[in-house]
């Protein structure tokens, strides 16, 4: 079968683009190369192409209903703020991770792309009527120290987490990168003005791969590694989203989980070398045994980089990894990686 492919296709096969497939798409992994574009990314501006991603209009008439679906509090959230979220199933577990975008007149959903068909049909289960923009829009996440200062004299920069209208464009001060930035949705008809704009500035487009990097440098998870079907909020140490006081599916789940601390547990770790924890890679702390759910070489750090889900709560912070056979030794941070 065929695999889908974003309103953006025909720019990135022009400008070179490697693809991966992505699930049911095909997507750019690079153009310059990972750790080019990770670089830039970090330095300068750099933007990705996450028109994957599911964008549903739903009206503030279901908010009450939403609210019974998720762990974090979107009632009272200010207008024009965005807020991280975790939808969760009746064991607490998530079922996708996302972002909402509150605007005077609506709210914007942003599922995975994993997760969109499963997302939608949640919210049709549970009487959620919502307004599916996918096809008729593009999102595009632009990244970078430099983003702002590029980019203000066209867009009215909202605050960091808040969002922003401007030109027809929607769009939130937001981001997957540990950088500043802005995620854009644009009609399908104002998508080669906004690459032109980009391209003009010098904003460089940058792949999936990079995308990666970034983002586990960040300490930020993934849905399908430090997020599944089988984690909740509380194990991924996401514990500061549980901001909703209202019975949500699973609460009483992660309730339990928060009171009693008896649960697996998410870490980050390093290891002074080059020398990779991939995922599914095993690793102890002291009697405490984990698997590595993502790992990768942190450019900016110089070492390699990790999650690691243990079983409990571990005892001590230094990990043995079985990388190849071989015993290597990380240890576990208890802060971001990048400051």
């Amino acid at each position: 079968m065929d695999k889908k492919t974003t309103q953006l296709h025909s720019f990135h096969e022009s400008n070179n683009a490697k693809f991966i497939d992505f699930g049911d798409w095909s997507m750019p992994f690079s153009y310059e190369g990972t750790l080019k574009e990770h670089d830039i990314v970090r330095n300068s501006s750099g933007f990705f192409d996450v028109s994957h991603m599911g964008r549903l209009e739903i009206n503030y008439t279901e908010l009450d209903k939403i609210s019974t679906l998720i762990c974090s509090d979107l009632i009272n959230i200010p207008v024009n703020k965005a807020l991280y979220s975790i939808f969760t199933n009746e064991n607490g577990n998530a079922l996708d991770d996302v972002i909402f975008w509150k605007f005077e007149d609506k709210i914007i959903l942003i599922p995975n792309a994993s997760n969109e068909s499963k997302i939608k049909s949640h919210l049709l289960d549970h009487k959620i009527n919502f307004i599916d923009k996918s096809t008729e829009t593009v999102l595009i996440a632009v990244q970078g120290p430099k983003t702002i200062e590029l980019m203000n004299d066209r867009f009215d920069i909202p605050d960091k987490f808040s969002t922003g209208q401007s030109e027809g464009y929607i769009y939130a001060r937001t981001g997957y990168t540990g950088e500043d930035g802005i995620e854009i949705m644009a009609n399908n008809s104002d998508v080669d003005s906004l690459i032109s704009f980009l391209t003009q500035k010098g904003i460089k487009p940058c792949g999936l791969g990079s995308r990666d990097t970034l983002r586990l440098e960040a300490s930020l998870p993934l849905y399908g590694f430090e997020l599944t079907e089988d984690i909740t909020p509380v194990e991924a140490s996401l514990s500061w989203t549980i901001t909703n006081n209202r019975d949500f599916l699973g609460s009483d789940t992660i309730k339990s989980q928060l009171d009693e601390g008896n649960h697996k547990i998410l870490k980050k770790f390093t290891i002074d070398s080059r020398k990779i924890a991939r995922t599914d890679t095993l690793g102890s702390a002291g009697d405490v045994k984990g698997t590595v759910t993502s790992g990768n070489f942190s450019p900016v750090l110089n070492k390699s980089i990790g999650f690691i889900m243990f079983e409990n709560k571990p005892s001590q912070d230094l990990i043995e990894f079985d990388i190849r056979g071989n015993l290597i030794e990380g240890n576990i941070v208890n802060k971001r990686f990048l400051s």
